[in-house]
């Protein structure tokens, strides 16, 4: 079965802006910053949400504030309480476009949010072409003041130019350059930072 035909996790809590997933530890080793993701509403009458993970955030609980003070953990016991955590691992993710009734990717925040429980996938190479091949999202990536864009906009477009024959890589991320370039241009430390990112190595 591929990465993308089960959920990364489930809607915690959602706005038009973005949302959390929660997960337990075993389904963190697919996702990864910069990744293109969706969240899948169960009924028709909603469109599926797409958006980039941009965080990780893995919260104490009770049995790890006692196990860390312990003199030794077997790796037994550790993994024991990875598997039966009762906190979950939380993702976050920033809203970047939906599906339209047409069938189309829209980049614009989606009419409505996800709701608590609707599953979030990883969006397959097909999907990632499709929702980035087009630079609109770009706009909602530099506006949003609570991710950090120039280190979001980079991984994400190295995973995205990964999905494209080889030869069309380096022309993929010269387009990206010249558009960030042109919705940067009063900002040139910022342009500067991503397009060291994304330079290739």
């Amino acid at each position: 079965m591929a990465a993308w035909d089960e959920p990364i996790g489930y809607v915690l809590r959602a706005s038009t802006a973005g949302f959390s997933i929660g997960c337990s530890v075993h389904q963190i080793d697919r996702p990864a910053f910069g990744s293109v993701v969706k969240a899948q509403p169960r009924g028709s009458d909603r469109a599926s949400v797409y958006g980039l993970l941009y965080d990780m955030h893995i919260d104490d609980d009770p049995m790890v504030r006692q196990l860390v003070l312990a003199d030794a953990v077997s790796e037994e016991t550790i993994r024991d309480q990875h598997h039966h955590r009762i906190v979950p691992v939380e993702m976050s993710v920033l809203s970047i476009g939906y599906r339209d009734i047409d069938d189309h990717v829209r980049h614009a925040l989606p009419p409505r949010p996800p709701l608590s429980l609707d599953a979030v996938y990883l969006c397959s190479p097909e999907e990632i072409k499709e929702a980035t091949e087009r630079f609109d999202y770009f706009r909602l990536v530099f506006a949003n003041s609570q991710v950090p864009s120039e280190q979001l906009l980079a991984a994400n477009l190295l995973i995205a130019q990964a999905t494209l024959p080889e030869n069309e890589r380096y022309t993929y991320l010269v387009r990206a350059g010249r558009e960030a370039a042109r919705l940067l241009n009063g900002d040139m430390l910022r342009l500067d930072s991503l397009l060291r990112l994304i330079y290739p190595s």
